[in-house]
């Protein structure tokens, strides 16, 4: 069987993945050697249109499968598919790597994600290799590889959408501690092969330019008598745009970049940035408070890393309380944000950032969670005094009420759940005339829901109202509907039956509008191993004002009768 899986898999061409973080190969021997899971499936699909022209064929059957293969612990799952229309095969992990561990040294070989730190390495998909070693208190890790491949010109359209050279890069962890007492440096430093490129002239202006980046930071997280916690992580990243500009090394003027010439890859495109972000917090049993600020500069990245949002600096206090028998819980974040960190743009972009959610029980049977948050917006014009078109003041504000009421007997469980959700967008911008269009947006939506279930005869019913309504710029728009449904069990046969049905109104200023839907489940378990399931579903749409071609009223329906079987060796 082993023989004939590699065979396999040389033959087919399939590049596996093993998608486990580490493999602790210290207890090796208790797993089980290989395995082979799954479940496949045949289905055979019915459809029909009323009103408007098929949008899918009368019928048609699927033939999937999702097959795995463990070895020692390791899974390589496969999947199938083979339609009326289509044939398809797929390794969805279509990637190699593995982390073996063994007490305290884990090596990393293949495809990696691995994070030394936000702001050097962190989680970037690495082709390569390396470790981490934590002997007593050491902390050391260290990864070597290619962080992008190349792309090369499609030979049938001649087209290169996106652009990239191989990059490699290497980065390397070296500190002291433990997980909640610790001192982490950490380096990162990538480079471009400007030679990897498919041909395109040097300094087209159309494709990506060779780049270089070196990162250097530290990362630390300190717990003092178990209730004062303090944790900081920095970075200065040092970037050049462009490894092949013109532009001469003489015309740099920062002195940190000239003392680097000849350490690093430094030239006139070359800037430098810095991430910094700190926390101090104090925790006791019921109750606690985190101060936490964060200043990251325009253009901060690091190649370790696939996004950044830069340019913002914030302070945030984060309170929370909770009673000793835990039936009242307040969780709160207050704060200010800005962007123009370093006072670049013509216009600073200040918000209040808060929220806060509180949870209670006031009884066994009567809860309720509440949750608000207020941004406010605030941009203000720097360099230009009187530039009122760059002034945007707005607020938006949420609130979210669930009151639920739940009442458990012996024959029969009761529960009413009623949702508020209200939000808007408030626009206080004086640069707009009066008689200009109001820019405001309001949204609501009410949800009542019922559900009564007869746990002994595995029965349950519920039904819901709901009415969901939009105001703002100039339009109206409000929904209606109510949903009824159930789920019924057989225990001998093993026989699942479900319904659901929904009726939704509309209403806008072009008219009224009806949509109706309705489904039926049917499961029937035939063995431990076996299934079968059969569903029924019904659209009808009738948009009240027809434009003829462009919003007729119509009717579909959809079956289908599947067979499936899971199966396990």
């Amino acid at each position: 069987m082993k023989s004939f899986l590699f065979v396999y898999l040389l033959i087919s061409g399939v590049t596996v993945a093993l998608p486990l973080h580490g493999q602790d190969l210290s207890n090796l021997e208790a797993q089980r050697p290989l395995g082979f899971s799954g479940a496949l499936e045949l289905r055979g699909i019915y459809y029909n249109a009323n009103g408007i022209a098929n949008r899918r064929e009368p019928f048609t059957y699927l033939l999937s499968g999702s097959p795995t293969v463990s070895l020692y612990g390791w899974s390589i799952p496969f999947s199938f598919m083979v339609s009326k229309d289509e044939r398809s095969f797929r390794q969805p992990f279509n990637q190699f790597g593995m982390s073996p561990t063994y007490r305290w040294i884990t090596l990393h070989a293949g495809y990696r994600n691995v994070t030394f730190s936000p702001y050097t390495l962190a989680g970037h998909t690495m082709l390569g290799g390396g470790f981490e070693i934590n002997p007593g208190k050491l902390r050391v890790g260290f990864m070597y590889g290619r962080l992008n491949r190349a792309t090369v010109i499609d030979t049938t359209t001649q087209s290169l959408v996106p652009f990239s050279f191989s990059r490699k890069g290497m980065a390397a962890k070296l500190g002291y501690g433990t997980a909640t007492n610790h001192f982490d440096l950490n380096f990162l430093h990538a480079k471009d092969d400007s030679t990897s490129g498919p041909g395109i002239p040097l300094h087209d202006s159309t494709r990506v330019l060779a780049a270089a980046n070196t990162v250097l930071g530290y990362s630390m997280k300190f717990l003092l008598f178990k209730k004062l916690s303090i944790e900081s992580e920095g970075a200065a990243s040092i970037y050049t745009r462009d490894l092949n500009s013109p532009i001469t090394f003489d015309s740099i003027a920062d002195p940190m970049l000239k003392r680097l010439k000849g350490l690093l890859d430094v030239n006139g495109s070359t800037e430098w940035f810095l991430a910094f972000n700190a926390g101090i917090g104090y925790r006791e049993k019921n109750y606690g408070i985190k101060v936490n600020y964060r200043r990251i500069e325009p253009d901060f990245k690091t190649m370790g890393a696939y996004f950044f949002a830069n340019d913002v600096e914030n302070l945030t206090i984060n309170p929370n309380f909770t009673l000793p028998n835990g039936k009242f819980r307040v969780n709160a974040s207050l704060g200010i944000q800005q962007d123009n960190v370093n006072l670049q743009k013509q216009a600073t972009n200040k918000r209040i950032i808060g929220a806060g959610t509180i949870g209670a029980e006031f009884t066994d049977q009567l809860g309720v969670d509440i949750n608000y948050s207020n941004f406010s917006n605030n941009q203000r014009p720097n360099t230009l005094r009187f530039a009122d078109s760059l002034k945007i003041v707005q607020t938006t504000q949420t609130f979210n009420v669930m009151p639920r009421y739940t009442v458990v007997g012996e024959r029969m469980v009761h529960m009413v759940m009623l949702s508020v959700n209200l939000s808007g967008m408030k626009d206080y911008n004086s640069y707009f005339e009066q008689e200009a269009a109001n820019r405001d947006i309001h949204t609501s939506q009410y949800l009542l829901n019922y559900n009564i279930s007869f746990p002994a005869k595995l029965l349950s019913v519920f039904a819901s109202v709901s009415h969901t309504a939009m105001e703002g710029a100039g339009t109206e728009t409000s929904y209606d509907g109510v949903s009824l449904g159930g789920n019924y069990s057989l225990a001998k046969p093993q026989l699942q039956a479900g319904i659901n049905t929904s009726l939704m109104q509309g209403k806008t200023i072009a008219g009224k509008s009806m949509i109706v839907n309705g489904s039926l489940n049917l499961n029937y378990r035939i063995n431990g191993w076996q299934s079968i399931r059969a569903s029924f579903f019904l659209t009808n749409n009738n948009p009240g004002s027809v434009v003829t071609g462009v919003n007729p009223a119509f009717t579909e329906t959809r079956g289908e009768l599947a067979y499936q079987i899971n199966f396990g060796l």
